[in-house]
C-alpha cells in the first residue's frame, strides 16, 4: 500500500527546534503523548509516548502500532513498551537523566498524567505546551505546499456549490454534498481541534436567522444542528426565496488546513446583508494588510477594531450574534483548525514570517443571519497572502 510520508529532514528539523528550546526552560528533556504533536515530530500518529532530550537521539516508545511506526517515522530509536512504569528504566538504559521534563498540559488527560507523574516519581514536570503551539506555527516550506494545495482544493469544493443549492433542500442535506465533494477531493474526513472539548465536522451550515442560533462553538457562526447530542453541521430548516447561506469549513489536505467561510443568496439579498458584508470585507483586508513579521497581534486587534469596527458603529453582533460573540479577529491554523496565534486583544507575542492565519470578521443581523469572510493567509513581508483562492464576495443563487 502506498501513501505519502513526511519527508525525514522535516521531522529531523522539527526536533531540532524542540532541541534548540529546552535548554533555556532548564528541562532534561520533553515527553509527548497527544496525536497532534506526535505526528509532527514523529511523522505517524501510535499509542505511545515520544521522549525528546535536550540533546541527543529521540526515543520513540510504541504500544502498537510498531510495525506502522517503523513504516511512517524515519526516526531509528524505536522501543515497544507495555505500560508506563517501564519508561525510566528503559530511559536509564540510554543513559538519560529526566529529573525535569516538560509535558503538554493543554492535551494530556489528567488520568494519564497520574500514571506518567506515578510511573517517574522522581521527576518534576513543567508545562510545554505554549512552547510546542509557537513551534508549529511557523510553517517550513513543505508545511506551506501542503497548506497552498488544501486551499485550492477548497476553491474546487466552493465553486460547485451554486450548483448543489436547490429550494426546500435542508442545511444537513447541503451540508452532506459539500461534505461528499470534499472527500472526493482528498478530504480527510475530520476537523481537529485544540480547544478542550471542541468538536466540528465538516463545517457549519445555515440558512437566515439560524446563523444565529446560540452555539457552544469557539467561533462566531451559529446553527443548530441534527439534535441536541449533535449540534455540529446544519440542520432541518429548510432554505427558501430571500435565505442568506453561510458556509464554513475547514479542508485538511495530509493533515493540513484551510479555513474558508463564503456567503451566498438565494435570491436577491437585502441591501443591509449588502452593506454588513462589504464592510466584513473591509475589516479582512485591514487585518490582512497588518499580517507582517514583528506585528503585535493584540495591537493589530485594537487597531483593527478602533478604525474599522468602533469607527462604523458596527461593535453590535459583530463577531457572533448575542451570545455568540466572540473577541478576536482570527487564529492560527495548521495541524488543527484552531492553532497559535489568535488574532486577539490578549496576545502580545509577535507574528512571525509563515505563520498561516485564518482572517474571520462576520457580522450576525437580526433577521436576517449571519454575514461575512473568512480566508486564509500566509504572514510575509508584504502582508498576509491569500491561500484560499476565490473571490470573497457574496454570491446570488437564484
Amino acid at each position: 500500500m502506498t501513501y505519502d510520508l513526511v519527508p525525514p529532514k522535516e521531522v529531523f528539523s522539527r526536533i531540532s527546534r524542540l532541541q534548540q528550546e529546552l535548554p533555556d526552560t532548564s528541562l532534561d528533556g520533553a515527553i509527548i503523548l497527544d496525536g497532534i504533536n506526535m505526528f509532527y515530530y514523529t511523522g505517524t500518529i501510535q499509542n505511545g509516548v515520544l521522549f525528546v532530550p535536550a540533546g541527543g537521539e529521540p526515543l520513540f516508545f510504541i504500544r502498537r502500532s510498531f510495525e506502522r511506526a517503523k513504516r511512517e517515522t524515519p526516526l531509528e530509536a524505536l522501543v515497544q513498551f507495555g505500560s508506563f512504569g517501564e519508561l525510566p528504566a528503559r530511559l536509564d538504559d540510554y543513559g538519560y537523566q529526566v529529573s525535569r521534563l516538560g509535558v503538554d498540559e493543554t492535551t494530556i488527560p489528567v488520568s494519564i498524567f497520574k500514571k506518567v507523574s506515578s510511573a517517574f516519581s522522581r521527576t518534576a514536570f513543567q508545562d510545554i505546551g505554549l512552547g510546542l503551539s509557537m513551534i508549529r506555527s511557523v510553517k517550513s516550506d513543505y508545511e506551506i505546499g501542503l497548506i497552498r494545495e488544501a486551499g485550492k482544493r477548497h476553491e474546487a469544493i466552493y465553486d460547485k456549490i451554486p450548483g448543489i443549492i436547490q429550494e426546500g433542500m435542508t442545511e444537513w442535506e447541503l451540508g452532506s454534498a459539500i461534505h461528499a465533494h470534499m472527500l472526493k477531493l482528498g478530504y480527510t474526513g475530520m476537523i481537529r481541534l485544540a480547544t478542550f472539548n471542541s468538536e466540528l465536522f465538516a463545517g457549519v451550515i445555515s440558512f437566515g436567522e439560524s446563523g444565529n442560533f446560540p452555539t457552544a462553538s469557539v467561533g462566531p457562526g451559529g446553527l443548530v444542528g441534527l439534535c441536541p447530542a449533535f449540534p455540529l453541521l446544519g440542520g432541518a430548516r429548510r432554505l427558501k426565496k430571500g435565505d442568506t447561506i453561510f458556509i464554513d469549513t475547514g479542508f485538511a489536505y495530509q493533515g493540513y488546513y484551510t479555513d474558508k467561510t463564503r456567503i451566498f443568496a438565494f435570491g436577491q439579498p437585502s441591501q443591509k446583508a449588502v452593506g454588513a458584508h462589504k464592510i466584513c470585507l473591509d475589516i479582512q483586508e485591514a487585518v490582512r494588510c497588518r499580517l507582517k513579521p514583528g506585528a503585535i497581534p493584540s495591537q493589530i486587534f485594537e487597531e483593527v477594531y478602533q478604525t474599522e469596527v468602533v469607527s462604523r458603529n458596527f461593535e453590535e453582533h459583530f463577531m457572533g450574534f448575542g451570545g455568540n460573540q466572540v473577541s478576536f479577529l482570527g487564529h492560527g491554523i495548521g495541524l488543527v483548525i484552531d492553532e497559535f496565534p489568535a488574532i486577539a486583544g490578549n496576545i502580545d507575542f509577535p507574528l512571525k514570517k509563515n505563520m498561516v492565519i485564518a482572517v474571520e470578521p462576520k457580522k450576525g443581523l437580526e433577521g436576517i443571519g449571519l454575514v461575512g469572510v473568512e480566508n486564509s493567509f500566509l504572514v510575509t513581508e508584504q502582508g498576509g497572502e491569500k491561500l484560499t483562492p476565490g473571490s470573497d464576495e457574496m454570491t446570488i443563487v437564484s
